[in-house]
């Protein structure tokens, strides 16, 4: 029993020196590896020139192009008020929106021209008196001619001593008794003129003031300006509206403005590369438009799959730099913001909606562009013909968005810096070595992508 005991604490230790002796007859010698390059695999895309449209995009709320606001100015009770004078509801074009009672400016109107009436009956009554005159001393003066011919005469009978003193004085009493009546005649004709300005005058006033009655009506009855809709109602039926209040607001809806913030250098990355000769005289905004040839387009999101976009047209800029943000206000219109409407599919330009707004200056035409994340620092990696790495110091003629265009020429303008159909590594190698070993995979979905952003797709 002790034997089998010493029996079983030594197996162990004999089967571990043999395992021991097997394993150590078996060893291999160690592998000497050779040193071997290390290849980085990296996606490249080929450089090639194509046009591309300078881009900027802004934010902003849509504003009505015009607004106009209903001032009565004439007060009184508003005795119509259109259905449609609601908040939302659309107006068309020469509509009455309200009347306010005439009443008042009718009977001061209907005094008016009783007033000028009255005042034509006087002046025809004032001619006739003139005809009257001028007749009278017709009379009046061939009366005093036969009355200083028998004066005459009388005064050879005096001095023959045929009549009295007495019957020589009642004659001279006659003679000067008609000439008192031709004379009185005579200022009454002079007179007449002046009366008869002084008439025309009041007549002049009169019909001015039926004039202004009649003006006053018309003011009774507010059309609406243009195709429109209601965005504010002060006023209803039956109400006494105030003149110079506004009872009504309407916004235009032919057209809508959005205001939108851009950097200066945002600006400029818009305008021609091209120089041209300066304005001689301060330009219009139109000849401005022309010379630069911005062109818009606005977009409302309305989900990750769903776009809406509107043409638009820029129309003119803010006449300064905001002090508080630096930026300069770009106006962009777009006409018919109504049109299309689609229930449920295609909303309207409505204000104070949040929109994009890209804004994209004339086409520059063989550039290169690449994505701007190729670019590190102000240096490209390009592949070479060998499959090696180059890293190439370039310059930036325009950033947008993820898209850079190079300046083929070095700094000083003379030597090119790349040429068309190398290959851009698009990969982020870290590190970045000079001559290291690549295995490029050509990503031909990026270089079409590349390709449709450059000239107007979605940046």
């Amino acid at each position: 029993m002790k034997y089998v005991k010493r029996l079983v604490i030594f197996v162990p230790i004999i089967l571990g020196v043999a395992l021991m002796v097997v394993m150590k007859n078996n060893k291999k010698p160690p592998v000497r590896l050779t040193d071997q390059e290390r290849v980085q695999a990296v996606r490249v895309m080929p450089l090639t020139r194509m046009n591309v449209v300078p881009r900027s995009v802004g934010y902003g709320y849509v504003q009505a192009y015009r607004t106009w606001q209903a001032i009565p100015e004439v007060a009184g009770q508003v005795v119509y008020l259109d259905e449609k004078i609601k908040k939302g509801h659309f107006i068309e074009k020469d509509d009455v929106l309200l009347r306010i009672d005439t009443r008042a400016y009718g009977l001061a109107e209907t005094r008016g021209v009783a007033e000028v009436m009255s005042i034509d009956a006087q002046l025809r009554e004032l001619e006739q008196s003139r005809k009257n005159t001028e007749r009278l001393l017709s009379i009046e003066k061939k009366s005093l001619a036969i009355a200083v011919q028998e004066l005459e005469r009388k005064r050879k009978l005096f001095e023959k001593q045929y009549i009295s003193a007495s019957d020589l004085e009642k004659e001279e009493t006659n003679v000067l008794s008609r000439q008192t009546n031709v004379n009185n005649l005579q200022n009454t004709l002079k007179l007449i003129p002046d009366q008869k300005r002084a008439l025309l005058a009041q007549k002049k006033s009169g019909e001015s003031s039926v004039a202004e009655r009649r003006l006053d009506v018309s003011k009774t009855e507010i059309r609406s300006p243009f195709d429109g809709r209601v965005s504010r109602v002060n006023i209803e039926r039956y109400q006494f509206a105030p003149a110079g209040t506004v009872l009504i607001e309407a916004e235009s809806i032919e057209r809508a403005e959005i205001p939108v913030q851009l950097s200066p250098r945002e600006f400029f990355k818009l305008l021609p590369r091209h120089h041209k000769a300066p304005f001689s005289k301060v330009p219009d905004i139109e000849t401005i438009r022309r010379a630069i040839g911005i062109s818009a387009k606005v977009r409302l999101p309305l989900d990750e799959a769903h776009t809406i976009e509107w043409d638009a047209k820029f129309s003119r800029t803010g006449e300064s730099i905001d002090p508080a943000t630096g930026t300069l206000t770009f106006f962009v219109t777009v006409e018919n913001p109504y049109a299309g409407l689609i229930p449920g599919k295609r909303p309207p330009l409505a204000t104070n909606m949040y929109v994009e707004v890209e804004l994209a200056g004339k086409a520059m035409p063989d550039r290169f562009v690449v994505p701007r994340s190729a670019v590190h620092d102000n240096r490209i990696y390009i592949c070479t013909g060998d499959n090696r790495l180059e890293i190439r110091q370039v310059t930036l003629e325009l950033a947008m968005a993820d898209l850079a265009v190079l300046n083929d020429r070095d700094a000083a303008g003379t030597a090119p810096v790349v040429q068309e159909g190398e290959r851009l590594v698009l990969s982020d190698l870290v590190p970045a070595i000079n001559g290291m070993k690549l295995l490029p995979q050509e990503d031909e979905e990026k270089a079409a992508q590349v390709k449709a952003q450059a000239f107007g797709g979605d940046i």
